[in-house]
């Protein structure tokens, strides 16, 4: 066989094993975070937060991250943070760790960031790969919530940073970071 006619063959065959795989190349990543987004904004017992802890944007909140990503946007950032008005892709794993918090180990918890807020420089949230909880059951982190327990199910789902009250920075919340 020449290279003419092999060359074809190997293209389509490569964009075959891409679109078999699911890999970003192909249109089925979207897909899937579309419907995990759909699917967390559908639960009953997770709380997504409307509003920041450290300012005003209604664009950036947990909500409407959920929202854009359910409609196949990125998830927008704040305006004041490191990297401020960015559209991030949330990560399929992060959101499948989110879902299954409430789905798997039964915790209702509420949401206060994904990519927005003020989070440090190189954080895990401005890859779409973070959030952070600040209500377990219905209980302030900090305040006698079972974060330790949660933590441990981050763990168990997949995250690889999990930081909460013991952690510079984390008194009030849970942060659960999955890997780059």
């Amino acid at each position: 066989m020449s290279v003419r006619t092999l060359a074809p063959r190997l293209i389509a065959g490569a964009a075959a094993l891409a679109a078999l795989m699911g890999t970003a190349a192909t249109a089925t990543a979207a897909p899937g975070r579309a419907a995990l987004a759909q699917q967390i904004l559908a639960t009953k017992g997770i709380a997504p937060a409307t509003g920041h802890v450290g300012g005003q944007h209604a664009a950036s909140t947990a909500r409407q991250n959920l929202v854009d990503t359910a409609h196949g946007k990125g998830a927008l950032t704040s305006r004041w943070g490191d990297r401020p008005n960015r559209r991030v892709a949330l990560d399929a794993r992060m959101l499948d760790g989110m879902l299954k918090l409430r789905t798997r180990y039964g915790y209702r918890i509420a949401v206060s960031e994904i990519v927005g807020g003020d989070h440090s420089s190189r954080s895990r949230h401005y890859a779409g790969l973070a959030f952070d909880i600040n209500y377990i059951n219905g209980r302030h982190v900090g305040s006698g919530a079972p974060h330790r327990n949660l933590m441990a199910a981050c763990r168990k789902l997949g995250a690889t940073e999990v930081l909460g009250p013991g952690s510079a920075g984390h008194a009030t919340h849970v942060h659960c970071g999955w890997p780059r």
